[in-house]
């Protein structure tokens, strides 16, 4: 569609609630380029406008519709990359003038049924998520939508113990956390969760995102434990992609020891220009919807742990195409006082409680 040459204009976004569609409204000061960018995910809609405007304002959208919108400035184009909530079953997108608007109505699926009442069940560990979210005014569990998938990822295993320290081996503290974690996310029926590994064998990280591609994940989750030569590093790191490589000395360490392959772009077409495009536009869905999650798990974390940062590295294990991705560093294996928790089941259970309350914020928080 030619509608203009390319230059810079102001962008405004703007929205509304309609009765069978929500409104999104992207204002110029004059008539644009824009085109659709095809995308792997049905729930992701990506609009290109032939502008450099890097003063948008984004306006508190709807989460009940618009999940996330990741502004993207790619050279003489801004990328605006929607991803939809299940309560959107299409969209239709044209333009209106004076002034120049180019307007997105996202049709709403069906009226939502009422919501049921709680029932308690004998389950303590249920009745326990049931008092959270009553606490948290959040949607009560025996109502869910569908169902969110998260995959958990035990690092190691088999051939590829991890660090070694105090008689403990990675692999296996890593999986037992990650089986934890499981049992309580799946207490909660608005979860599935699948682990990349349920015993002690190799999986390859290229197979690690492979495996949340294909089971169309909601979130990654890969769990691991810290060592340092010197004895000396303590407590509880989160680290999220960053196509640029760490950003500290202590990232680029771990990262030198967990990153050892490295995943091909998503293929959607035969025309490899694009293919690069979604690629990228993927990625920078991981990437700011990882770091989005883990301030959720930073919320949690900090009152039962030691918990030092978030930080960011070039980790091929996160490299999950438009799956929101982070890597806990639960604790160090060669600190005498970590690897006292490390060995206790009532920590262990509180950590993994910790992070299921992320879990639900992230995705159920209004």
């Amino acid at each position: 569609m030619l509608i203009a040459v390319n230059t810079a204009f102001a962008v405004k976004i703007k929205h509304a609630d309609h009765g069978e569609f929500y409104r999104v409204v992207i204002q110029t000061d004059k008539p644009v380029n824009f085109e659709e960018i095809p995308f792997l995910d049905a729930k992701t809609f990506v609009l290109s406008i032939d502008t450099t405007s890097k003063k948008i304002n984004k306006k508190l959208l709807k989460r009940k519709y618009i999940k996330s919108l990741d502004i993207i400035y790619s050279g003489d184009s801004t990328k605006f990359v929607f991803e939809v909530s299940n309560k959107v079953k299409g969209y239709k997108i044209f333009t209106l003038k004076k002034p120049y608007r180019i307007v997105i109505d996202f049709l709403k699926t069906e009226k939502p049924q009422p919501e049921q009442k709680i029932s308690l069940h004998d389950d303590p560990i249920y009745n326990l998520i049931v008092q959270y979210e009553l606490k948290q005014k959040k949607t009560p569990v025996d109502a869910p939508a569908e169902k969110k998938i998260i995959v958990i990822d035990p690092g190691h295993g088999g051939r590829d113990p991890g660090a070694i320290a105090y008689g403990l081996k990675e692999k296996d503290v890593n999986l037992k956390i990650a089986r934890k974690l499981k049992k309580i996310l799946e207490k909660d029926p608005r979860f599935k969760v699948y682990l990349t590994r349920n015993s002690d064998r190799f999986v390859s990280l290229y197979s690690r995102t492979v495996f949340a591609v294909k089971k169309k994940a909601d979130l990654f989750i890969s769990i691991h434990c810290n060592a340092s030569p010197t004895r000396t590093e303590s407590g509880t790191y989160i680290y999220t992609l960053n196509l640029r490589g760490a950003r500290s000395k202590l990232a680029r360490l771990v990262e030198q020891r967990e990153n050892k392959a490295v995943i091909d772009y998503v293929r959607v077409s035969t025309n490899p220009y694009v293919n690069r495009i979604v690629a990228d536009l993927a990625i920078s869905t991981t990437m700011t919807e990882g770091r989005n999650f883990a301030r959720y798990l930073r919320k949690y974390l900090k009152h039962i742990t030691d918990f030092k940062d978030i930080d960011s590295a070039n980790f091929a294990v996160l490299k999950t195409p438009g799956i929101p991705s982070v890597l806990i560093e639960v604790l160090y294996l060669t600190d005498p006082v970590d690897i006292q928790l490390l060995k206790s089941e009532k920590f262990i259970e509180n950590f993994s409680y910790s992070v299921y309350n992320a879990v639900v914020d992230y995705f159920f928080q209004e």
